[in-house]
C-alpha cells in the first residue's frame, strides 16, 4: 500500500515537472514571437517612412486644448530620410511609438508657440528618443523664448538622465546625445519667412502668425524637390500665412469654427458661468474661421488643405461636414482633407 502510494505520488511530480516545463517553453516561444514581431513591424514602419523617394506626412496628433478623444497638436514630417516634428502637445510621445515611429531618429523638433497644448510634451519627445536608441544631436526650434523652455524641461529630467546612464551604463545609454540644443529665431515682423532649417536639400522656413497676444508666434514652410508643406501654427485669419502658403502643395492649418463657438458662449452665458463665458468669446479672436480659411487657401492657390486642431472637435461624417467641410467647400476648390491622429498622407517625388 505504501508502496503504491509513493509512485503516485512520483507519477504526479513528474506529471507536474512535465507540464511546468511544456508552459515554460511556451511562454518562452511566445515572447520570443511577440518581440520578433514588434521588432519586424518597427523596422518596416522606418523603412517605409524614410524612404528618400516620397514625403510622407503623420497627423500625430489633431487636438487642441479643449476636451476631445484626439492626441494635442502635431505634425510628423519625414523628408529626404529626415524625421522632422512639428510642435508636441500632451500624448504625442507614446502616440508616435503607438504608431510605430522611428522615435530614435528624429532629428530636429519645431515649436509654434507656447501654449501647453503645442509643447506640453516635448520633455517627453526628447528623453524617449534618446531612450529608444538616439545617437546624435537634437535640436530644438522655436521663436523667442525657445531656450527657457527647453532648459527648463532638461532640469526636470536631470536626474531622469543621470539614472538612466548610471543603471544601464555609457555603451546603452551615451550621456553626450541626451537632452537637446536650440535653435532660437525672431521671426520677421513684415510677414517674409527666413530660412531655420537646412540640410540635405531640405530647408524650413519660419515666418510670423498672428496669435495676438501670444509673440511672438509662428508657422513653418519645408521645401524639398519642389514640394512645399506649410504648417499654420495656431493663427487668426492673416495676410502672412496666406503669402507663405501661396502655391503650397499642403496646408496643415488650424481651423475653427466661430459661429459653433459662439453658441457655446452663449450657453455659458445662459447657465450664468461667466468664466468659461469669457474664455469662449476670447479664442474666437485669435483663431481662423472655417470660411476665412477656405478664402484663404483658395487666394493662396493651395492645392490640398489639411485641417487639423479643429475647434469644436467633432465627431462623424454629419458634423464634419457641416462643421467644417460645408463652408470650407463653398469657397476652396482644391482638395480638403480631415485629419485624424494617425493619418499618414504620402507625397511622391519627381
Amino acid at each position: 500500500m505504501k508502496s503504491n502510494q509513493t509512485k503516485s505520488l512520483y507519477f504526479k511530480i513528474l506529471f507536474l515537472s512535465v507540464c511546468s516545463l511544456t508552459l515554460s517553453c511556451s511562454w518562452d516561444r511566445f515572447v520570443l514571437s511577440r518581440v520578433n514581431e514588434s521588432t519586424t513591424v518597427k523596422v518596416k514602419a522606418a523603412k517605409e517612412l524614410l524612404d528618400k523617394d516620397k514625403i510622407t506626412i503623420v497627423l500625430t496628433g489633431t487636438g487642441s486644448p479643449l476636451p476631445s478623444e484626439s492626441i494635442q497638436n502635431s505634425t510628423a514630417i519625414f523628408v529626404n530620410g529626415q524625421f522632422l516634428l512639428f510642435d508636441a502637445g500632451d500624448g504625442v510621445a507614446m502616440a508616435m511609438e503607438k504608431l510605430h515611429l522611428p522615435v530614435s531618429e528624429i532629428g530636429a523638433v519645431f515649436i509654434t508657440h507656447f501654449h501647453s497644448d503645442h509643447f506640453a510634451d516635448l520633455g517627453e519627445v526628447i528623453d524617449r528618443s534618446w531612450l529608444l536608441g538616439r545617437q546624435k544631436p537634437l535640436t530644438v526650434h522655436g521663436p523667442k523664448g525657445i531656450s527657457d523652455l527647453v532648459n527648463g524641461f532638461l532640469k526636470s529630467y536631470q536626474l531622469e538622465y543621470h539614472y538612466r546612464t548610471k543603471h544601464h551604463g555609457e555603451a546603452v545609454m551615451p550621456s553626450q546625445w541626451k537632452g537637446a540644443k536650440t535653435n532660437e529665431f525672431s521671426p520677421k515682423s513684415d510677414g517674409s519667412s527666413k530660412i531655420i532649417y537646412e540640410k540635405d536639400g531640405v530647408v524650413v522656413h519660419g515666418f510670423f502668425v498672428n496669435h495676438e497676444p501670444v509673440e511672438p508666434a509662428v508657422g513653418y514652410r519645408v521645401e524639398y524637390k519642389g514640394k512645399s508643406i506649410v504648417i499654420s501654427g495656431d493663427t487668426a485669419n492673416s495676410e502672412f500665412l496666406k503669402k507663405q502658403s501661396f502655391g503650397a502643395d499642403y496646408l496643415i492649418s488650424e481651423v475653427m469654427n466661430k459661429s459653433m463657438i459662439a453658441k457655446v458662449e452663449k450657453a455659458y452665458e445662459s447657465i450664468e458661468n461667466p468664466r468659461l463665458a469669457k474664455i469662449m468669446k476670447d479664442i474666437q479672436l485669435y483663431h481662423i474661421d472655417a470660411t476665412e480659411l477656405g478664402n484663404l487657401a483658395e487666394a493662396a492657390k493651395v492645392k490640398t488643405l489639411v485641417l487639423t486642431h479643429m475647434i469644436p472637435f467633432v465627431k462623424g461624417y454629419v458634423q464634419t461636414k457641416a462643421i467644417y467641410k460645408d463652408p470650407i467647400q463653398k469657397v476652396f476648390h482644391g482638395e480638403l482633407i480631415i485629419a485624424h491622429d494617425g493619418k499618414r498622407i504620402e507625397i511622391p517625388l519627381p
